[in-house]
């Protein structure tokens, strides 16, 4: 080859490059301002629960949030029904624009094992955006069974095999799931309640009906604190801030039993990047505000703003453990 040849072949190589850094940087400032102007119109957040309850809740105040943030409407829209995938199917069919978000929590992963088809993906119809708030699930009993530690309450159980009856917030509920794993994996062999609801499961748990139940903190705090409920051991890697005394199983010789529910926000897969990044960023943010996190402390939640990359780790190791969870409990649809 020729040095003339050489040469330009050269120039050829550097226009090339000078050319394709024109275009990255052009793109970048494409999607920056396509990043800023977003959004233009009202952002609807699909919330496949029931109004009033907790998740709705939270939603609702991070919805607030982002609301003031923006400048434009955030509108929280219950599809509850089936398991939450009456809501989930409604926004898998929504526009591919960042103008419908999913809230995501535990039946997320549930669904697939109660049903035998399903018009969605979980992981492949949606995208993550933000993890939001967590709450531990922790195991309580009637101080009538007569048990102080987890080790007296199991030696109990072991002894009394069918005696025993566990309440729950409902079949497929994370109550349940967590309860049922716990039961069947230390081999208790207590009987499931399923009840319509936290509110009438404590109800009977403190009458002496069931004898232990698993849920949230915020579930039993109050008559934890007033002594009528005994809290044993913590489902979770750490101890809970809202009941700092009670020990994990993890610590008690009882790992891989860690539950929790999870509150965050997904958007449809195929979403143009920079209304992507533009969400992710202002939602992280937002549960970032001092008085949010008060807020979903004094509501019982953790508050958790991971963003995109680390929510969707925790989406995929949740919801498989969530699906086999209720596949052992053998959890049906209703």
């Amino acid at each position: 080859m020729s040095p003339d040849s050489t040469d330009k072949q050269a120039l050829v190589t550097i226009r090339l490059m000078r050319a394709a850094s024109v275009f990255v940087i052009t793109l970048s400032f494409a999607l920056s301002a396509r990043a800023q102007s977003f959004p233009e119109r009202p952002v609807q957040i699909i919330c496949p629960y029931a109004a009033g309850g907790g998740l709705d809740i939270v939603t609702r105040a991070v919805a607030q949030k982002l609301t003031d943030k923006w400048g434009k409407q955030v509108i929280v829209e219950n599809r509850p029904g089936a398991g939450s995938t009456v809501g989930t199917a409604a926004a898998a069919k929504a526009p591919k624009d960042g103008y419908t978000l999913l809230v995501a929590s535990t039946p997320l992963g549930v669904a697939p094992a109660v049903y035998a088809s399903l018009p969605y993906d979980a992981r492949r119809d949606f995208v993550p955006l933000s993890l939001i708030a967590t709450s531990p699930e922790v195991l309580v009993v009637n101080p009538a069974l007569g048990v102080s530690t987890m080790a007296e309450f199991v030696k109990k159980a072991k002894a009394e095999p069918g005696k025993l009856n566990y309440g729950s917030a409902g079949s497929g509920t994370l109550s349940h799931l967590a309860a049922d794993t716990i039961n069947r994996k230390l081999g208790l062999e207590s009987t499931h309640v399923p009840y319509k609801g936290v509110t009438p499961a404590v109800t009977d748990l403190l009458a002496g009906v069931t004898q232990w139940q698993v849920d949230t903190p915020s579930a039993f705090l109050p008559n934890v604190r007033a002594g009528k409920l005994r809290a044993l051991a913590m489902a979770s890697a750490a101890r809970s801030p809202q009941m700092p005394e009670v020990p994990t199983l993890k610590e008690l010789g009882y790992p891989d039993l860690e539950f929790r529910i999870f509150h965050g926000l997904l958007a449809l897969a195929g979403t143009p990047e920079a209304e992507l990044r533009a969400l992710e960023n202002v939602i992280v943010e937002v549960v970032r505000d001092p008085a949010l996190r008060a807020m979903l402390a004094q509501q019982g939640w953790d508050p958790a703003p991971a963003g995109a990359r680390e929510f969707g780790a925790f989406l995929d190791r949740e919801l498989p453990k969530l699906q086999a969870a209720a596949k052992a409990a053998g959890v049906k649809a209703d």
